[in-house]
C-alpha cells in the first residue's frame, strides 16, 4: 500500500457548533481524511443528527486534506449509506457535505 505524504497526520480536529435552537449543526473538520479515520466523521455525524431530528448538518471539511482514494467516501450520500444500518432515522438525514479544500 502506498503511503499518502499526509499519512503521518492521522489525526483530526473536529469543531462541531450548533446554533442556540439546534436548528442546525456545523461539523468543522481540520487534518488529513484517510482510510483509517473516515469513520470517525461517520460517528460524530450520526451524534449530531440524534441532538433533533429535524437539523440541518453540514459537514465542512473545506479546511481538511483527504486522500485522493477516499473522495467518494466524502459525498453526502455515502455518509447516509454508511450510517443506515445503525440508525434508521439516517434516511432523512439532512446533511451538506463541503468538500476539501473548497
Amino acid at each position: 500500500m502506498a503511503v499518502h505524504p499526509s499519512a503521518a497526520r492521522q489525526k483530526l480536529k473536529v469543531l462541531v457548533r450548533a446554533d442556540p435552537d439546534v436548528n442546525s449543526i456545523r461539523i468543522i473538520v481540520h487534518g488529513c481524511v484517510s482510510p483509517v479515520n473516515v469513520h470517525g466523521l461517520d460517528l460524530v455525524v450520526r451524534r449530531a443528527a440524534s441532538l433533533a431530528p429535524a437539523t440541518d448538518v453540514t459537514l465542512d471539511l473545506g479546511e481538511a486534506e483527504a486522500w485522493d482514494s477516499i473522495q467518494k467516501d466524502l459525498e453526502a450520500a455515502s455518509f447516509v449509506s454508511r450510517l443506515a444500518p445503525g440508525m434508521p432515522a439516517a434516511m432523512g438525514l439532512r446533511l451538506r457535505v463541503i468538500g476539501p479544500g473548497s
